[in-house]
């Protein structure tokens, strides 16, 4: 089931304390409806009573899903202890769960969206890093003052048409200037195209002692 908890918390516009409502923990197999606000960022948002501006309540988060047997943890601290939690993520595995712990908001979503399209993740972190490295070696040669830049790619999905399949990633260097690359199915390796749809890869095969 989902969790929802309540706590104070100051409007950062008018520095308004009052209670609201947030999640740590989503099951979108028995509230389907939260899905859509996880995917759009509003999952944990509050409107202040005072100013009617939004709040964004800053929080870790677990989404489950029970039908593709999916457990993400959004963190907010690498270095956190939860014994108990973890007690329960590595039962889920030996149950066949694929378990994946993120950082940013944004690469919740992109884990959301490469399994809801049924991909093998590790794969698709794999051609990630090669356009990245790709995008940055490409700056040098036109960039005269040398500094280091660094691309974000994420993935969008698998677009298809009549004679090729490519997979589509947004890359930035800063959120406001967003491009869209492509990367034909035809330039995997060949263990790559074999198992990009293979998920049952990343289970766990069968409980350990």
């Amino acid at each position: 089931m989902s969790l929802a908890h309540k706590s104070l918390q100051s409007c950062p516009y008018c520095q308004v304390v009052q209670e609201v409502n947030y999640y740590q923990s989503v099951n979108v197999t028995i509230d389907p409806e939260l899905k859509q606000k996880v995917l759009s960022g509003t999952l944990n948002t509050a409107t202040c009573k005072a100013c009617n501006k939004e709040i964004n309540i800053v929080s870790g988060l677990l989404y489950h899903d029970m039908g593709k047997r999916i457990m993400l943890e959004l963190a907010l601290d690498e270095n956190a202890v939860d014994e108990d939690k973890d007690v329960i993520i590595k039962d889920l595995i030996d149950k066949g769960y694929i378990y994946r712990k993120v950082y940013e908001y944004g690469r919740l979503i992109e884990k959301i969206n490469i399994f809801d399209q049924k991909l093998n993740d590790k794969i698709i972190a794999d051609v990630s890093a090669r356009m990245k490295a790709l995008l940055e070696e490409s700056l040098k040669g036109v960039r005269e003052d040398r500094e280091t830049i660094e691309f974000n790619v994420i993935f969008d999905k698998i677009e298809k048409s009549l004679f090729k399949k490519e997979i589509a990633f947004h890359c930035f260097t800063h959120p406001s200037q967003v491009m869209r690359v492509k990367y034909n199915l035809k330039q995997l390796f060949l263990d790559e195209k074999r198992d990009l749809y293979n998920m049952d890869l990343l289970r766990k095969q069968g409980p350990t002692s």
